[in-house]
C-alpha cells in the first residue's frame, strides 16, 4: 500500500506543479501585456515631446520671420518717405512744383 501513497503524493505534486505552472504562465502574460503598454505609452510621450519641440522651433521660427517681415515692412516705408523727399526735391529744383 505504500505505493499507492506515493502514487497519491506524485499526483498532488503534479496537480500543484501545473497549477503553480498556469499561474506562472497567467503572471508572465500580465507583466508582457502591461509591459507592452508601458512602451506603447513611452513612446507616446516621447512622440508628443518630439511634437512640442517641434511646434516651438516652428513658433520661434515663425516669430523671427514676423519680426524681418516687420523691419522690412518699416525699412519700405522710410525708403518711400525718401523717395518722395527726392522727387519733391528734385521737381522743386526743376522749378515743377
Amino acid at each position: 500500500m505504500a505505493k499507492k501513497t506515493d502514487d497519491s503524493q506524485n499526483t498532488e505534486s503534479t496537480g500543484e506543479l501545473e497549477v503553480a505552472s498556469a499561474r506562472l504562465s497567467a503572471a508572465l502574460d500580465l507583466l508582457d501585456r502591461r509591459t507592452s503598454a508601458l512602451l506603447e505609452r513611452m513612446k507616446n510621450a516621447r512622440e508628443a515631446g518630439e511634437v512640442d519641440e517641434d511646434r516651438a522651433r516652428l513658433a520661434a521660427e515663425l516669430d523671427a520671420a514676423q519680426a524681418r517681415a516687420d523691419a522690412l515692412e518699416i525699412a519700405a516705408r522710410e525708403a518711400g518717405s525718401a523717395l518722395d523727399l527726392a522727387i519733391n526735391e528734385v521737381r522743386s529744383a526743376l522749378g515743377e512744383v
